[in-house]
């Protein structure tokens, strides 16, 4: 009788040793997934910084690393369309032309593309711009255009159509992105903006506060940035409305 009893307390002990190695092995792979979601969550944390420049950087360099051919690509469409545009003959000696954060950046003096106090582009200035936009649009018609209208800080003359600089600026940018509407660019890809006298390029007046004809010449100008098209079938949602996007927006 003792020896059943003995046999039977031996039996229980062995299935709880062999049900301990189950349960065990259970634990731990409860406890890598844990581990994994721990670090996602980490991950995520480190992303928002709440720096949408710093993160365009931070996610650019990592599609560089993978997609170099892409880039490649990408920054020598934006040389070639500098080249075309520097050395044709209406462009070259009315704008300045450069590369810069990714962007191709046209800037017209304003005396360049319209008379003084107004935003209507004559002929003259209208065929000038058009061979521009032509050169844009035969190397990609869905870059995106950025155009910002620049004043000096005179203030507007009474009788005049406009108001105040920011309303001139921001016409002068409406009438540029008009000739791209026409040329059939896509109008969400466009975006004018109106920068009156906050970005001057030289100060508009001496340390005296007289005027200075020649810097406010400069200041008064037109700037129009190239950029690179946005891929939309690249844009993955993560969750918590944050979104990974291809690198060129």
């Amino acid at each position: 009788m003792a020896e059943e009893v003995i046999e039977e307390e031996e039996g229980k002990k062995e299935e709880l040793e062999d049900e301990g190695a189950p349960a065990a092995a259970w634990l731990l792979s409860y406890a890598d997934m844990m581990t994994l979601i721990a670090c996602f969550f980490i991950l995520m944390m480190a992303f928002a910084n709440y720096d949408p420049v710093g993160f365009t950087k931070k996610t650019k360099e990592v599609s560089k690393h993978f997609n170099k051919d892409k880039y490649k690509s990408s920054d020598m469409k934006l040389s070639q369309l500098q080249e075309e545009v520097s050395r044709h003959p209406e462009l070259k000696n009315k704008s300045k032309v450069s590369l810069k954060d990714d962007s191709l950046i046209v800037s017209f003096s304003g005396s360049a593309l319209f008379d003084t106090g107004t935003h209507t582009l004559s002929e003259e200035t209208t065929m000038v711009l058009d061979a521009m936009i032509d050169i844009i649009k035969t190397k990609d018609p869905n870059f995106r255009i950025l155009v910002e209208g620049h004043t000096d800080n005179q203030a507007m003359a009474e009788g005049t159509t406009f108001t105040s600089n920011w309303a001139l600026s921001g016409a002068r940018a409406a009438a540029v992105v008009e000739r791209f509407e026409y040329f059939g660019f896509d109008p969400q890809k466009l975006i004018p903006i109106g920068m009156a006298d906050t970005k001057p390029l030289v100060p508009n007046e001496d340390d005296e506060g007289n005027a200075i004809p020649e810097n406010q010449k400069l200041n008064r100008r037109v700037v129009i940035k190239v950029l690179e098209p946005i891929d939309k079938s690249k844009e993955v949602k993560m969750g918590f409305g944050v979104y990974f996007k291809d690198a060129t927006e």
